[in-house]
Parts: C-alpha cells; sequence; structure tokens
C-alpha cells in the first residue's frame, strides 16, 4: 500500500508559533510558497471530513487530514 494515498488525523501539536506562522504553515506550498487549494470530502455518518490539499504551481499533493467534527 503507498503512502500517497494515506491520511492523517490532523493533530494540533505540529502547528506552532504565532498567528502569521500557523496560517502559512496550514495555507502555503512548502515548496513553493503558492496558496493552497484544499478540497474536502464529508462523511457525515461516521463525524470525519477528508481533506487534501494541492499546490495549483508545482503540483504537489502536500496534506492529506482527516479533521474529526465534535
Amino acid at each position: 500500500m503507498s503512502n500517497e494515498a494515506d491520511f492523517k488525523f490532523e493533530t494540533f501539536e505540529e502547528y506552532y508559533g504565532d498567528v502569521r506562522e500557523v496560517s502559512k504553515i496550514i495555507n502555503e506550498c512548502r515548496l513553493c510558497g503558492t496558496k493552497l487549494i484544499f478540497t474536502h470530502l464529508s462523511d457525515y455518518r461516521n463525524f470525519f471530513v477528508q481533506e487534501t490539499s494541492q499546490c495549483p504551481d508545482c503540483g504537489g499533493n502536500h496534506k492529506k487530514m482527516i479533521h474529526i467534527l465534535n
């Protein structure tokens, strides 16, 4: 099984710094600094949202997260 398709659960420990730094970690490409495009797939039965982000400039799939809805 490839790691490319694996999602990870979001933990807030990976975000550090002030508001501007955290916003940059979440919203910008690590390679080229371009604003990422996010897509979401909701699973209301299990209270999950799958989030995938992709850079429009370099084309990299950077983050695949699962958010838990409480």
